[in-house]
C-alpha cells in the first residue's frame, strides 16, 4: 500500500511511479485551481491539463488539433480554462489519479495487439513518468510562498537518480559547456562531454530540477569553468 504526502515522500513497496503520481496528485488538491506554478503562464490547472494529455495523447486529436507540440499546448490551454473551476478542477485531478485512460481500439485489432500496446505503455510509463511527476509535484509546492524540500527516502531518490541516468544527454543535448551532475553521495553522471564542463552538485532530486529546466529553483552548488 502506497502512503504518501505533499510534503514528505513515505511510501511502502516499490512501485515509485505510483508514488509520484499520489504525491502530485496531493499537491494538486492542496493547491487548488488557479494557483501559481513554476511554469511560465501555467496555473494549476494549465499543469494538470499538461499531465492528463501527457499520458492521453489521444484526447488531443479527438479535439480536432492535428498532431504535434503545436496541437498539444492548444490542448493544455483549452483544457486549463475549461478546468478552472474548482468542480472541473477536481475531476481532472481525479482522471490523473486513475492513471492513464485505454485509447480507443483501432479498427480490426487484435486482442494480441491490444495487450502488447498496453505492455508497452505501462514500460514507457515507468521510464517518463517518474520524473515529470516529481518535477511537476515541485512545480506546485516551490511557486507558494512557503515551501521546503521534501525528505525521500533513499530508495526513491535512488530511483530519480537513476532515470535521470539514462535520459541526462538528453537533458543537457543543447548546453553551451560539459556538464557533470555530482550527487551528495559522490555518484556522477556526465550528461554531456566536453573541454569545459559545468558540474553541478546536490541531492538527487534537486538535481533532476536543474536538469528539467528549473535551474533557478533548485537547491544544488554549481561550479562553472
Amino acid at each position: 500500500m502506497t502512503n504518501i504526502s505533499a510534503g514528505s515522500m513515505n511510501y511502502d513497496g516499490d512501485d515509485f511511479v505510483a508514488a509520484s503520481r499520489a504525491a502530485l496528485v496531493a499537491a494538486l488538491y492542496a493547491a487548488g485551481p488557479n494557483e501559481p506554478t513554476l511554469v511560465e503562464q501555467w496555473q494549476t490547472q494549465h499543469l494538470a491539463a499538461a499531465v492528463y494529455l501527457r499520458e492521453n495523447p489521444h484526447r488531443v486529436t479527438e479535439r480536432e488539433l492535428g498532431n504535434g507540440a503545436a496541437a498539444r499546448n492548444t490542448a493544455i490551454q483549452q483544457l486549463g480554462e475549461e478546468s478552472s473551476s474548482r468542480k472541473a478542477f477536481y475531476n481532472l485531478v481525479r482522471n490523473i489519479a486513475d492513471g492513464p485512460e485505454e485509447p480507443p481500439a483501432a479498427p480490426r485489432q487484435s486482442l494480441l495487439s491490444r495487450l502488447r500496446r498496453s505492455v508497452t505503455q505501462r514500460r514507457q510509463e515507468t521510464e517518463s513518468m517518474l520524473l515529470h511527476f516529481f518535477v511537476h509535484t515541485e512545480d506546485i509546492r516551490r511557486a507558494q510562498a512557503r515551501w521546503a524540500p521534501r525528505k525521500l527516502t533513499d530508495e526513491y531518490a535512488d530511483a530519480l537518480f537513476e532515470q535521470l541516468r539514462e535520459h541526462a544527454r538528453r537533458y543537457y543535448a543543447n548546453a553551451k559547456t560539459g556538464y557533470v551532475l555530482i550527487r551528495t553521495n559522490g555518484e556522477r553522471i556526465v550528461a554531456k562531454r566536453g573541454t569545459d564542463q559545468t558540474f553541478v552538485t546536490g541531492p538527487a532530486g534537486e538535481l533532476v530540477l536543474h536538469a528539467l529546466g528549473r535551474p533557478d529553483h533548485a537547491l544544488v552548488l554549481i561550479d562553472r569553468p
